[in-house]
């Protein structure tokens, strides 16, 4: 088992002190998600308390630019609406109603997404478009770009190759992301474009992604403008129930989690039954639930075909769903039991002591030794780090529970009476 202190992280263990020097570093309790989409987590803190931790500093930086970005997607949303109208007879319309409800990306989904990556997420500003054939790449080439460039938006540089810290050469950010795409496909777009093809998610979901940038606004003021090109309406309803109804539960399990983050955790230990149940969970609501859904808005939007899969959970993959997420609950205290009782062991003092020495506080002091009471107080950060890690995973399984018990309630063969009672039951507790 190791452990690190970092600054204003909060740590996590991969239990194998004696193999590996591994360590997973996750910001401290993860935020309600704002605007786009619902979190699993612990409630933020109040905005006029002191931030001093790595999430508070990225959120509050974050939502403190929320109102510029609003702005200028008002901007974008103009533009895109007057490309939309000028390109109708191309098959491309644009559903402002649609786009307004998230314009701009909430707080809680950007450092989400930004624990995910690693990076800074470039997708602040979205919007949407209608195309009745992705497929004919033509349009987006000849039509699409160029009008959007007409108005000041094009494609956004991004590094391509690199050379240590330094950018040897960038490509368009541009990613088409369709099923069955052929190299005739995507002759139609120039050769700069032309490597931009990549495979639709596990989920099924495809469509073609951009990322623009409005060339008339200040250099130092040009955040990247994504936007997404899909079959239609349809296709656009079932990316929203399948975000609420199944992503938003497997992005819990697998990246909110602090449990879940463990590097190759033991056979058979409480992090290891978790993960397994975790992969069931997410497979079991990809296949009976995104799959179809895809499946079924692609054929009304682009093959208008009225032919529609069943989407929906038997009474017996209901069960097993809720069995599972139970079981990881029940995991979650024997894990943190067992990571608090290593702490506290003699046998980790070696540990301890190494995550003194590692500090910035003791690199910065000139006194070198390491005393009791300085592998006492480490001792102490780590336990208080361990139960808030225990609570946070318990809250978020709690809301998975929740968010399951409406996934049922719409889906499976549950009767909403049933349904309902089940959520307020967990609601409740």
């Amino acid at each position: 088992m190791n452990l690190t202190i970092t600054p204003n992280f909060q740590i996590f263990s991969n239990q194998q002190p004696k193999n590996s020097h591994n360590n997973i570093v996750m910001p401290s309790k993860l935020s309600v998600l704002k605007a786009d989409t619902v979190s699993f987590g612990a409630k933020s803190k109040m905005l006029n308390e002191v931030s001093n931790t790595f999430k508070d500093i990225v959120m509050n930086d974050y939502e403190n630019k929320i109102p510029s970005y609003q702005i200028l997607s008002i901007k974008f949303m103009d533009t895109l609406e007057s490309v939309a109208n000028k390109l109708k007879d191309f098959g491309i319309s644009f559903d402002r109603t649609y786009c307004e409800k998230n314009p701009v990306k909430g707080s809680g989904s950007y450092y989400s997404k930004f624990l995910r990556s690693g990076a800074t997420p470039a997708d602040q500003i979205r919007a949407t478009f209608y195309m009745e054939n992705p497929y004919d790449l033509g349009i987006i080439n000849n039509q699409l770009l160029p009008e959007l460039k007409i108005r000041g938006y094009e494609l956004d540089m991004i590094p391509d190759e690199m050379s240590g810290k330094r950018v040897k050469s960038r490509k368009p950010d541009f990613d088409v992301r369709l099923a069955d795409i052929t190299e005739k496909d995507t002759e139609k777009l120039d050769k700069t474009l032309q490597k931009s093809i990549s495979k639709p998610q596990k989920s099924g979901y495809e469509d073609i992604q951009m990322r623009l940038i409005d060339t008339l606004a200040p250099i130092r003021k040009r955040p990247a403008h994504e936007l997404l090109i899909l079959f239609g309406k349809n296709y656009a309803e079932a990316k929203h129930n399948e975000s609420y109804y199944v992503y938003d539960i497997t992005r819990a399990l697998k990246n909110e989690l602090h449990i879940a983050q463990v590097q190759n955790p033991e056979l058979h230990s409480p992090a290891k039954r978790v993960q397994d149940n975790i992969k069931i969970i997410s497979g079991q609501l990809n296949n009976f639930i995104s799959k179809p859904l895809f499946i079924n808005a692609k054929n009304l939007d682009f093959y208008k075909d009225p032919f529609q899969l069943p989407v929906e959970l038997g009474k017996s993959t209901c069960e097993a769903l809720m069995g599972l997420v139970e079981g990881i609950r029940n995991k979650i205290p024997l894990h943190y039991k067992a990571e608090m009782t290593m702490v506290n062991s003699d046998e980790f003092k070696p540990e301890l002591e190494r995550l003194v020495k590692a500090s910035p506080e003791f690199k910065a002091r000139k006194d070198k030794n390491v005393y009791v009471i300085d592998i006492k107080n480490k001792k102490l950060e780590l336990l208080k780090q361990l139960k808030e890690h225990k609570a946070d995973d318990l809250k978020i399984i709690k809301d998975v529970q929740i968010r399951l018990a409406e996934t049922i309630e719409k889906y499976g063969e549950k009767t909403a009476a049933e349904g309902i009672k089940a959520v307020k039951d967990l609601k409740s507790e």
